[in-house]
């Protein structure tokens, strides 16, 4: 009995170790199994993470170079206005600045402002278009602008590394005096050209365009060839014309009397035919008389014909301002008074500008004018053109002499500003276009002044001129048409 029992107990302890055993074997394939199922989770995981990272790093990537070529590209636009508005003439297919015969500034370079034709009745702005790529690099290390300007072609930009755009200037339809820039940026060495496919090696691109318009330099201009806020009293030689019919054939437009019996025989005053001279001269005008004594200033007067203030004039990108200076260095925009004021002038304007704010010395009271005359402008040359006229605006007083032609509108603002304007030894001196005293006007002396009104000079006809403003919102980040 003994026996069989310790028998049947050994044989219960093989049977609970073989199960044991069993269980230990089950337990380690569960969490062999368990462990795999995690690892294969984490594995998971870990591969979606880094595709994400790999993902997100790419996009963050082509975001940066996208945003990279847009800020190129919206530079561009900001530089072209810039330049548009500048008014120095360039050398030859490049951006310097420089002075002498046949060079143009970037506007008339690219916009080309043109007169009439038979296709437009009034001024208009025909840009180059398809045919010239203005542009600039930019060295990423210091952000300095390498840039091209070329009459013909794409501008030549030569580290293909560097981050760049180039410009496109087109026509509105519709509107003759609106342009649209198109601007394109890249980041890397593609030709970035507007009006080219985007290049298989281009790392990174993007466009920008607006409509640019001209803002008139002078919204309304004069409407006479001779204007006096006061009295104008003509006692020497002089012609004044207006057959212009945008003009109202108004030879004479004063606030006060006019007094022409000093005149005689040298005197003339011709206007659109049919119009008796005296019939052609508007006296004692109450609006005109009215602007005269708005302000002690004259400034309201002087807007009337500029559209804008005194102040606004003279920072007005067009604008170059002269001031008196006892070197009278016209490079640095001084002068001392008479011809030297006239000379700084003719410096500047045959460097590209057309609009002056001119301040002379206010002592001696001989030296408080601006003076044009055969010195500065000789062999009966001229001052201005017909395709490129200037306005000259001074707080002194103007002066004439010699044979030379101006072509433009002057105005001279003092309370008496051109009083006893003469033309001393001899010489018949022309003004295409306006001249403007906001007081007195005298004209004496034997010298022959001729004054003959032009509208074309202030629009009209003519080639457009103004600042270029942007046309709210008119701006587009792609490259499909409005």
């Amino acid at each position: 009995m003994f026996a069989t029992l310790c028998s049947r107990g050994r044989v219960l302890r093989r049977e609970a170790n073989v199960y044991m055993r069993r269980h230990r074997i089950q337990r380690g394939a569960a969490a062999l199994a368990v462990a795999m199922i995690l690892l294969f989770g984490m594995t998971l995981v870990a591969f979606f993470a880094n595709r994400t990272m790999i993902f997100e790093q790419r996009t963050s990537a082509n975001q940066y170079r996208y945003v990279k070529a847009f800020e190129m590209a919206d530079a561009g636009i900001e530089w072209a206005i810039a330049r548009l508005n500048d008014p120095l003439t360039l050398t030859a297919n490049s951006c310097v600045p420089a002075a002498g015969s046949g060079l143009v500034s970037f506007r008339d370079r690219y916009v080309r402002p043109t007169a009439a034709s038979g296709s437009y009745t009034s001024g208009w702005l025909n840009p180059l278009d398809t045919t010239a790529f203005p542009g600039c690099e930019m060295d990423p290390t210091t952000g300095a602008l390498a840039c091209g300007c070329p009459a013909a072609g794409s501008a030549a930009l030569a580290n293909t590394t560097s981050p760049r755009f180039r410009l496109q200037f087109r026509p509105v339809a519709g509107d003759q005096l609106a342009v649209e820039i198109i601007s394109r940026g890249c980041t890397n060495g593609d030709p970035c050209d507007p009006n080219q496919a985007v290049s298989s090696a281009t790392d990174g691109t993007a466009i920008a365009r607006v409509l640019v318009k001209v803002r008139p330099t002078l919204p309304t201009g004069p409407s006479a060839g001779l204007i006096t806020g006061s009295t104008t009293v003509i006692s020497g030689s002089m012609n004044v014309v207006n057959s212009d019919p945008a003009g109202n054939g108004i030879t004479i437009n004063t606030g006060s009397t006019v007094d022409l019996s000093g005149g005689g025989p040298n005197l003339t005053i011709e206007s659109s035919p049919g119009t008796t001279p005296a019939a052609s001269i508007l006296d004692n005008d109450p609006s005109l008389l009215q602007l005269t004594n708005a302000d002690s200033t004259g400034e309201r007067f002087f807007a009337s014909f500029f559209g804008e203030g005194f102040t606004d004039f003279q920072s007005n990108l067009e604008t170059k301002v002269i001031t008196a200076g006892p070197s009278g260095s016209a490079a640095n925009g001084t002068c001392s008074g008479g011809n030297d004021c006239g000379a700084a002038v003719k410096y500047w304007a045959d460097r590209g500008f057309t609009k002056f704010w001119v301040v002379p010395p206010t002592s001696p009271a001989s030296d408080n004018k601006v003076s044009f005359s055969n010195s500065f402008i000789p062999n009966n040359g001229s001052l201005g053109s017909p395709d490129k006229p200037i306005a000259v605006a001074t707080p002194g007083q103007i002066d004439v002499s010699g044979n030379v032609t101006l072509y433009g509108i002057f105005y001279a603002a003092t309370a008496t500003a051109t009083d006893d304007l003469s033309i001393p030894g001899g010489g018949a001196a022309k003004i295409i276009g306006a001249l403007i005293s906001r007081g007195d006007f005298s004209k004496t002396g034997n010298g022959n002044l001729s004054v003959i009104y032009n509208s074309n000079l202030f629009g009209g006809k003519g080639p457009p001129s103004g600042i270029l403003v942007p046309v709210p919102g008119s701006w587009r980040d792609k490259a499909t048409p409005y």
